[in-house]
């Protein structure tokens, strides 16, 4: 008689026919897991929650009953405890988050345990996933320990359930970036103290500074666009979704720009970290290179998007002047961004791309300073024209004014002095970091020149208009090398103001000078970057030549003495 088999016992490792969440339950990530078992060993932590819990319920309990005695309708004061909370909500989480996250990674380096980290054979990416989970379950307690005191404002009426959730749902994402902003400072800094002092100065700066512009702000523009949501309110995003008219501004602003708002920032600040937790010899590029390509058009066409939707030619020629200096800016932090990339791939990146066969697309976007550079500029230069030419193109079919025609020749002017300056600073930058200064210090270096560049000018012209006594008009054209020089030069085109016709030669003239000089810096960094490429090539390769003949030396030093030993033949 045969024996029975034995019972099938399933295995713990995850199957094709396993869910989403099961895998994730059954492989949850290692550094999250320790952060959370770490972290329920604490006892303070239900004493702080209780505390903060505690002292914005009697603040909630003060204004309503302030409220109260002023016989404020239960309408208005529920409108009102709607924005005081998710104001202290949203300064809470600015604020906390990223002190929460900046406890993360300068304190396994600071504690010595870095390394232990890095020998579990985690990725930067697994490792940067759980430092981000770990903290963003922390500042999610505390907000959903708060949700009970935020549901009060629903209970006087004035805002409807649908607001308040959406308001928590809005906190919830505020939270990520919060939790991923600190992470990014943390990955950046060697102690503990640094990273969380200057995570939470700029938290301070930063958030009440978004706060003011992208709540109160924002509200009256809301407001002129939808007179249904109340202006002056810093939380009203909440109130649009629900009160807005439905439309095309509506998928626009309420549905594109809150996501552009909200993946952009998250995957930089994401990006980011893994860099900084990537090795100087691995591939720390091909990641921001990626989130530049990707993000660069959506944010191009979203600077043009309001001033096609705008109604009146001063309102598209203001929306267009923002959505060009907004992109400018974007173009130029992403130039200095790039400044730490090493004039070309690793040894250890060139083996990575053979073993595994990299293709064209593949290698181009991984390290290298002169493709990385050309990338920036093909990339700023095809936006600001997008920017340019779709709003030029709006006034044109659009306006309805007897001088569109001349704003149109403002927006061209102004682009046309941006653009090749644009690929002037896109130039210095290479070739200061191509000259072997370190990122930070080819970065202050640009950033020195440029200011030069931008206030340099106009301080002679303000000096020589003034020894001279002359008009003011006779000098503007000594500011011509300045990039602000673009503004006088769209003044210049309304004969109302300005009548002197060496204004828009002088800054056109000047816009090609720093073109031209950009390309030429570039090729010098391009020129430089390959010499350093090929003499650190040379002399690995003269390396592995004197290591291959030390080899072959001791290979025929032990043959000739194995033959002087062998015996000889009879």
């Amino acid at each position: 008689m045969t024996a029975a088999a034995p019972p099938h016992v399933p295995t713990p490792h995850a199957t094709p026919k396993d869910g989403l969440f099961a895998r994730w339950a059954r492989d949850a990530n290692a550094i999250w897991m320790r952060e959370m078992r770490q972290s329920a060993r604490l006892g303070r932590t239900p004493w702080i929650l209780f505390a903060l819990t505690l002292s914005i319920s009697l603040l909630m309990c003060s204004i309503g009953g302030l409220a109260t005695a002023d016989r404020t309708s239960p309408a208005q004061l529920g409108g009102a405890l709607f924005q005081v909370f998710f104001s202290i909500a949203y300064l809470v989480v600015v604020i906390v988050g990223p002190a929460v996250a900046a406890n993360s990674i300068a304190s396994e380096r600071e504690g010595r345990t870095w390394e232990a980290v890095l020998l579990t054979g985690l990725s930067p990416k697994e490792i940067a996933r759980g430092k981000f989970m770990a903290a963003y379950t922390t500042i999610a307690l505390y907000i959903v320990v708060l949700a009970p005191v935020g549901a009060l404002s629903f209970l006087f009426g004035g805002v409807t359930a649908v607001e308040v959730v959406v308001a928590f749902a809005f906190l919830f994402l505020v939270a990520g970036l919060a939790v991923a902003f600190g992470l990014a400072v943390s990955s950046l800094m060697a102690s503990l103290r640094g990273a969380i002092v200057v995570t939470l100065m700029l938290a301070i700066c930063i958030g009440p500074f978004l706060y003011s512009v992208l709540g109160v702000g924002a509200s009256f523009a809301i407001h002129k666009l939808w007179n249904e949501v109340p202006d002056g309110f810093p939380i009203w995003l909440p109130l649009a979704y629900s009160r807005a008219t439905f439309g095309l501004e509506y998928l626009l602003v309420l549905g594109l720009l809150p996501i552009l708002l909200v993946i952009v920032p998250a995957w930089f600040l994401y990006e980011t970290t893994i860099s900084n937790l990537t090795g100087d010899a691995d591939d720390r590029s091909t990641g921001l290179k990626r989130w530049f390509s990707v993000t660069t058009p959506a944010l191009a066409l979203a600077c043009t998007l309001p001033s096609l939707l705008s109604d009146g030619d001063s309102d598209r020629l203001g929306f267009a002047l923002v959505g060009l200096c907004a992109f400018f800016c974007h173009a130029c932090f992403c130039a200095m961004l790039f400044t730490f990339e090493p004039p070309g791939p690793s040894r250890r990146v060139r083996t990575h791309w053979e073993r595994t066969k990299a293709g064209a697309l593949t290698r181009f976007f991984g390290p290298g300073l002169t493709k990385t550079s050309v990338l920036v500029m093909l990339l700023g230069v095809v936006g600001l024209v997008t920017v340019a030419a779709g709003t030029m193109a709006g006034i044109e079919a659009f306006g309805t004014g007897f001088d569109k025609q001349t704003k149109v020749l403002q927006i061209f002017v102004f682009a046309a002095y941006a653009t090749p300056f644009f690929v002037f600073v896109v130039g210095l930058n290479a070739w200061l970091r191509a000259r072997g200064n370190a990122p930070w210090i080819a970065r202050l270096i640009s950033g020195g020149v440029l200011f030069l560049i931008a206030a340099g000018p106009w301080v002679v012209a303000a000096i020589g208009g003034v020894v001279a006594h002359s008009n003011e008009k006779d000098w503007l054209i000594v500011g011509s090398p300045s990039p602000f020089y673009a503004f006088v030069m769209m003044g210049a085109i309304d004969r109302a103001y300005y009548d002197h016709v060496l204004t828009v030669p002088a800054g056109l003239a000047c816009a090609t000078g720093w073109g031209a000089l950009g390309l030429a810096l570039l090729a010098a960094a391009g020129r430089r970057c390959t010499r350093v490429v090929a003499q650190h090539d040379a002399s690995i390769a003269q390396a592995n030549a004197a290591l291959d003949a030390e080899e072959a030396a001791h290979v025929a030093a032990a043959q000739a003495q194995q033959a002087q030993q062998a015996p000889q033949a009879p």
